[in-house]
């Protein structure tokens, strides 16, 4: 992290150092990614930075905007150049792999990487096209599976975030569990056991679902409207939500 002084005068005493929006930004991505837990506030990154907290609203107008900007670098920095003689899908898995890794120590910032407007996603976009341009999927396809597969990464990094481990889980759902039936416990019990397994596949089941899906869009021939009478997108968006579900449980 750059701090103090970025090539401007010297300091008087007590005199703010010179900031940019750069090094704001560069000293809280160092602060979460340190402590994730801890809130990160304007007087933290003002401290971290060399300045009195006022100067930073000069550059950002709240919390939140600043916040927007740091998920926004955190996301700029999600690259990936794939090995030679992979294939598509091996890169994909490859890729998402990464980016769930490069995700987890900024749990705090996933509400802001999930709803960013700004064009941090660009280097994802164009790294994806051109992973899955073996397909030659049509334009519709291409952002419909460039959308699943961000929106995969996001949901499975912030439910990674806030969900109960499973070491803690466990041992709560079989204390429940003794105030259920025989028979209930008989089928539920040695699936509660299994849940610590189960959550450590996880992520590689909803990876090659998503591949899969993909897949499928390439796989479907025709072009416009389907036998079934509905729009190609729309069956590929069905296909879609299957492993976007399948990582909170839920039924599409």
């Amino acid at each position: 992290m750059t701090q103090g002084s970025t090539g401007g005068p010297t300091r008087g005493r007590g005199r703010p150092a010179r900031l940019s929006r750069e090094q704001i930004v560069e000293a809280a991505v160092g602060l979460v990614y340190d402590d994730p837990t801890e809130p990160l506030t304007i007087k933290r990154v003002a401290d971290a930075a060399d300045s009195a907290p006022m100067a930073l609203y000069r550059y950002f107008p709240d919390r939140d905007d600043l916040l927007h900007a740091v998920a926004d670098r955190v996301l700029a920095d999600m690259r990936f150049t794939a090995p030679e003689g992979l294939t598509w899908q091996e890169k994909l898995r490859e890729w998402m792999l990464l980016s769930l890794e490069h995700l987890r120590p900024y749990p705090q910032l996933l509400p802001y990487i999930a709803s960013t407007r700004q064009p941090a996603w660009l280097p994802s976009f164009s790294l994806l096209t051109g992973v899955l341009s073996p397909l030659r999927l049509d334009d519709e396809d291409m952002a419909l599976a460039i959308a699943l597969v961000g929106t995969t990464i996001v949901g499975q990094a912030t439910l990674a975030a806030k969900r109960t481990p499973s070491v803690d889980m466990v041992p709560l759902m079989k204390q429940a569990l003794e105030q259920a039936t025989e028979e209930e416990q008989r089928r539920v019990g040695p699936v509660v056991d299994a849940l610590p397994t189960a959550f450590e596949r996880l992520y590689d089941v909803v990876i090659d679902s998503t591949v899969d899906a993909i897949a499928a869009m390439a796989n479907r021939s025709g072009k416009g409207v389907a036998k079934s009478g509905r729009p190609r997108v729309a069956e590929a968006r069905q296909a879609a939500l299957v492993p976007i579900f399948s990582s909170t449980g839920l039924e599409p």
